[in-house]
């Protein structure tokens, strides 16, 4: 059984992954309780040119290895964008991924 997972809102840039390692772990520790029904989120935040972007690819590309479903989304670093946007995004891409029927179960009264 496929468990779902969706880190937001930020892209991978390919670059070599270094010097995270702890914030990788932490990472890596809440994917490997999804199996065992035990959800989590994470925060990344910092300034920028610290290595978000990566580290955030970094555990994406880890939970696609495990089989888990990966839907990104985006800021909008010029203001102005939707309340919750990136998490739009996020919703939007998972329910693309699945039939109607799926979605429905899923999100219950709310769909």
């Amino acid at each position: 059984m496929q468990r779902e997972i969706a880190i937001a809102p930020v892209y991978g840039t390919g670059a070599v992954f270094v010097g995270r390692e702890r914030e990788l772990a932490e990472l890596t520790a809440i994917l490997a309780a999804l199996p065992e029904g035990r959800g989590g989120a994470a925060l990344l935040a910092g300034e920028a040119g610290i290595g978000k972007t990566k580290l955030a690819d970094e555990a994406a590309r880890h939970a696609a290895a495990a089989g888990a479903r990966v839907c990104w989304g985006h800021g909008w670093d010029a203001g102005g964008a939707p309340a919750y946007w990136p998490w739009v995004q996020v919703m939007r891409a998972l329910a693309r991924t699945v039939d109607d029927a799926t979605w429905c179960t899923w999100a219950g009264d709310a769909a």
